[in-house]
């Protein structure tokens, strides 16, 4: 192999990867919303489709990678020396694995329309993971606007991980959001730094990601359909690029920062997290922070700052809850019902549900469900039975602030069938839809294959990672202008 080759990935193809990334966020979030107010649907909704489209991008530009090193080398082993290459095609390969695994556990185990399901969690490792390989790819390069732009969405790609709290219907219990988010950034943080390495890299990456949530926040808006907070509370990890002469404790200003800052945004209302879960964490990222470094003696940066998130994320997952706020998967449709509510803007709302269209007959009682993060609230409907052109109402109370899903299940003659609204706990006014009359899954105990199953997946995640985090490590960390060059020949640079 020639040297003077180049083997990393090209400028153009780069760019491309940051597009088809940006197209997959989008798909990410419009997805979700979709989900959130349509429910679940065919497999070609358009949020899909570009989701597709956003996979089969990054799966075409790492051919042409591969393609442009075996025409150029013509040796399979200069695959294996291309910086990032195999990383990131494992990665490709991990997130293509995903999809069928995904099939499979809904098949096998049930519907699990969570994002932490294995599958899905496989599918955002990896993902992020493969952004992380191009970084490294172009690591030894002094292309400073494409190592943002990559740096970017890593970043997006990492905060995916709490999607589900960002857009207002979380599934599990809010008290995981902060150390999951700060886990998750503060990785993310921990790559960019060590592969780009000129200054305010991280911060300028950070500004970048808020301005893509922006637009997209204002598209989806725009739309009419539900969006994202805005990751305002990002700019607290611009501590990292601030302290450079704290070096042991910049992670841990930066970690306590962005604690803080998402408190204040939820105590203003500009976080759909409640503020009694994340302050609590707050206080524990500080207090750990003091531990570490004061008590403990930790002196290596990223390993207190994996210390400091351990610590918070341990403690949160001791006691785990079942996530039951949204629908576990929408079973066989039995017709159509029109499901009304009125609300007072306090959380008291008026559930009517009648115009029934069904093949089923219904002689069985009703009631009305309301989950919102792990608490589930069920109240009668309606006394005695519903007939099929019936009506039955309802009064139930929401406790917290945010968006609720509300269901009014009915007992038929094929089971349980449910209809369902999404509503905020401060709705005012009347709302009406006539949605689909469905079946629920069933939503069973898991079992020794299950769990096999998903260790299987997430190991696969863990591998990923951790071979990442080798990877990076193994990069000199004096910054692009100033790293020997390992993918080709060193461009001439001004001035040298």
């Amino acid at each position: 192999m020639d040297p003077t080759l180049p083997t990393g990935v090209g400028r153009p193809s780069g760019w491309m990867i940051v597009g088809a990334t940006g197209m997959g966020l989008a798909s990410a979030y419009w997805d979700d919303s979709w989900h959130s107010t349509l429910g679940r649907d065919s497999a070609l909704i358009p949020p899909h489709l570009l989701l597709y489209a956003s996979i089969v991008a990054v799966g075409v530009i790492l051919g042409l990678w591969a393609m442009r090193i075996l025409r150029d080398t013509r040796s399979l082993n200069a695959l294996g020396r291309a910086p990032g290459f195999i990383l990131a095609a494992a990665s490709a390969a991990a997130t293509a694995i995903a999809a069928p695994a995904d099939a499979f556990w809904h098949s096998t185990f049930g519907r699990d329309a969570v994002l932490w399901s294995p599958p899905h969690l496989l599918s955002v490792i990896s993902t992020t993971v493969l952004l992380g390989a191009m970084l490294v790819s172009v690591s030894d390069r002094p292309w400073r606007q494409l190592q943002i732009g990559l740096s970017a969405v890593v970043l997006a790609a990492a905060q995916i991980l709490v999607m589900e709290y960002d857009t207002d219907v979380p599934q599990f219990s809010e008290t995981l959001y902060l150390p999951v988010a700060l886990l998750s950034l503060l990785s993310a943080g921990w790559v960019i730094i060590r592969m780009t390495g000129f200054p305010f890299a991280l911060t300028t990456a950070i500004v970048a990601y808020i301005l893509l949530r922006a637009a997209l926040t204002a598209g989806l808006t725009g739309a009419g359909w539900l969006a994202p907070d805005l990751p305002l509370a990002l700019l607290g990890l611009a501590a990292v690029d601030l302290l450079q002469s704290l070096p042991r404790l910049r992670w841990l200003v930066a970690a306590s920062i962005v604690a803080a800052l998402e408190s204040l945004l939820s105590a203003i209302g500009l976080s759909s997290v409640q503020i009694g879960s994340i302050l609590p964490w707050t206080m524990a990222v500080v207090g750990a922070a003091l531990v570490a470094v004061f008590v403990v003696g930790v002196r290596n940066r990223a390993v207190t700052a994996t210390i400091v998130l351990l610590l918070g994320l341990s403690f949160a997952l001791v006691t785990p809850v079942p996530a039951s706020a949204h629908d576990p998967g929408q079973g066989p449709s039995f017709g159509t019902a029109a499901l009304s509510v009125q609300g007072d803007g306090s959380g008291e709302l008026t559930v009517t549900v009648d115009d029934f269209s069904t093949t089923a007959t219904m002689p069985g009682r009703a009631w009305l469900v309301a989950r919102r993060a792990g608490q589930t609230i069920t109240v009668p409907l309606a006394a005695g039975s519903v007939s099929r052109s019936g009506r039955a109402t309802g009064r139930i109370s929401l406790p917290h602030p945010g968006l609720w899903f509300v269901y009014a299940d009915v007992s038929s003659s094929v089971g349980t069938l449910e209809v369902w609204l999404p509503i905020s706990q401060n709705f005012t006014g009347t709302i009406t839809q006539t949605r689909a009359l469905y079946q629920p899954t069933e939503t069973r105990e898991w079992s020794p294959p299950q769990y096999l199953f998903a260790l299987s997946l997430v190991a696969i995640g863990a591998v990923l990672v951790v071979w990442l985090m080798v990877r990076v490590r193994r990069v000199p960390t004096l910054g692009a202008t100033e790293r020997p060059y390992t993918s080709g020949a060193p461009p001439s640079l001004p001035g040298r």
